[in-house]
């Protein structure tokens, strides 16, 4: 899967990658997947990934940019599914 290799690359502050590890612990997939991606999202993640994706890389977009619509917790909610999701994938030999 080629978007698992680009979030083996993923490069953010580490204080993010930190703060979304933790928040793995309270991790409530159905819930805030719901809120996240909305009333209806794919329960598969390789679907749930690219969509969490796309949503990640805007938010590091406007991190980078310093725009002030920016939000640091809903980055690191979206970390924490990212990472979350990335523990459901199949293991590959």
């Amino acid at each position: 899967m080629q978007l698992l290799g680009v979030l083996e690359n993923i490069v953010r502050p580490k204080i993010l990658l930190t703060a979304a590890r933790i928040c793995m612990e309270t991790y409530t997939r159905d819930t805030e997947l719901k809120r996240l991606l909305g009333a209806q999202y794919a329960s598969h993640p390789d679907q749930v990934l690219n969509r969490l994706s796309r949503q990640e890389t805007k938010l590091e977009d406007a991190r980078k940019c310093g725009s002030a619509a920016y939000d640091m917790r809903l980055h690191i909610q979206v970390m924490t599914a990212l990472l979350q999701e990335l523990h459901l994938l199949p293991k590959t030999s």
